[in-house]
């Protein structure tokens, strides 16, 4: 990426004028396009009643094959959801689950891919790995599998350590067991480059509101082609089936063939209208442009903190995280450093007493290499230095309208 298209970029998020921004982890702004977008559907409700359902629909599939290309699959894997969790619930409902089934989750995900099976499958044995033991590879869950494991559920990427798991490993384990495999990609979606396709997996779930630099509200389901005749009915509604019109309402209409079939009733039109200009972002930069500028600026991340004596939970190896770096320092008050940060404009986030740091493409080192130069400066023995002191940084991006 040029210098040039990189500053484009840059002034699609009013966001980098006031904020060095690295919470990405957490919310991702929202660019022009995407409020233009959302502002332009509710004007056109508040001035004409309406946006009528075909000129809808046609913005919906506009979107359903903007994910499915920066997925890798076809536009029919792909449904619209509201959020991680209702994918999850919608794949766990659509599980034959049998008497004796046990199924596979990681102890320290994040709720959303743990709470769903807890509520909803109170009868089927719970067997789990740990983001650390995933982090050496994918023998920790393989050792786990027996005739009885219905399904595997595992974060792709983990949202404190920022560990991202060896799919590829445990989705080939898995192709002639039968096993189930469901992935929460909510921390990986639009900072890593993947193609599900290949993967054969068989559900993946993801918000918009983070790496996807959408609307919160607006999510995507991805449902594999290959099991979709073979899911018990689950998530059905009226809207499940095909309607080109509702002046015939009595008429029985068949059910949708993909996995648009989730898609139950009135969808959130606002946020995806909103959620297609962030995936044309992503798609006019380039997927594999966007991982290796997150890789790039993640290490130079890496090597600044370790510089100054923090203490990283990431894995060191590239390939085995994505955005997310995670640090903290010995004897270091990590809430009052991360609140002097935030004082200074630089926004990331406090995650289990450590600060939890997730750049995006646009980005920059510059901006990387102020926020480590706000950071307390390594304390030599002896020294008599506060360690939660926050050097001052150069000055704050000037508070500016939102609107150019």
């Amino acid at each position: 990426m040029t210098p040039e298209q990189l500053a484009g970029f840059r002034s699609l998020f009013p966001v980098t004028r006031r904020y060095v921004y690295l919470n990405h982890a957490s919310n991702g702004p929202l660019a022009l396009p995407v409020v233009e977008a959302m502002n332009g559907y509710i004007q056109r409700c508040s001035l004409h009643g309406e946006v009528p359902y075909p000129e809808a629909e046609a913005v919906v599939e506009d979107c359903r094959e903007m994910a499915a290309r920066l997925m890798g699959v076809l536009a029919s894997e792909i449904a619209f959801v509201k959020n991680v969790s209702a994918g999850a619930i919608i794949a766990i409902g659509s599980i034959e689950w049998q008497h004796g089934d046990n199924m596979i989750l990681m102890r320290d995900a994040f709720p959303t891919n743990v709470y769903p099976f807890d509520y909803l499958l109170p009868h089927v044995e719970k067997r789990y790995v740990t983001s650390t033991e995933l982090a050496k590879g994918s023998e920790c869950v393989f050792t786990l599998v027996d005739r009885h494991t219905r399904a595997i559920a595992i974060d792709w990427v983990h949202f404190l350590s920022g560990m991202k798991a060896d799919v590829i490993a445990i989705a080939t384990f898995c192709r002639t067991r039968a096993i189930h495999i469901l992935l929460d990609v909510m921390q990986g979606l639009g900072a890593v480059n993947q193609s599900f396709g290949e993967l054969g997996i068989d559900f993946a779930y993801a918000g918009a509101g983070k790496w996807l630099l959408g609307p919160q509200g607006s999510g995507i389901l991805y449902v594999n082609s290959a099991i979709l005749p073979k899911l018990k009915p689950a998530n059905l509604g009226w809207l499940s089936a095909k309607w080109d019109d509702f002046n015939d309402i009595y008429t029985r209409k068949p059910l949708k063939p993909g996995a648009s079939r989730y898609e139950e009733g009135t969808k959130n039109y606002i946020g995806i209208y909103g959620l297609r200009e962030s995936l044309r972002i992503l798609l006019d930069a380039g997927m594999s442009e966007v991982a290796a500028r997150v890789r790039m600026l993640t290490q130079l991340l890496r090597q600044r903190l370790e510089e100054k004596g923090f203490e990283l939970m990431t894995p060191v190896d590239p390939q085995r995280h994505a955005g997310i770096i995670t640090a903290s320092r010995p004897g270091v008050d990590m809430a009052a450093l991360f609140a002097r940060l935030k004082e200074q404009g630089f926004i990331c986030s406090l995650r289990e007493n450590r600060l939890r740091i997730a750049p995006h493409f646009y980005n920059t080192e510059e901006e990387i290499e102020r926020f480590c130069t706000a950071l307390p400066a390594r304390q030599e023995k002896g020294s008599g230095q506060n360690p939660c002191a926050v050097r001052q940084g150069p000055s704050r991006p000037t508070r500016e309208p939102l609107n150019p």
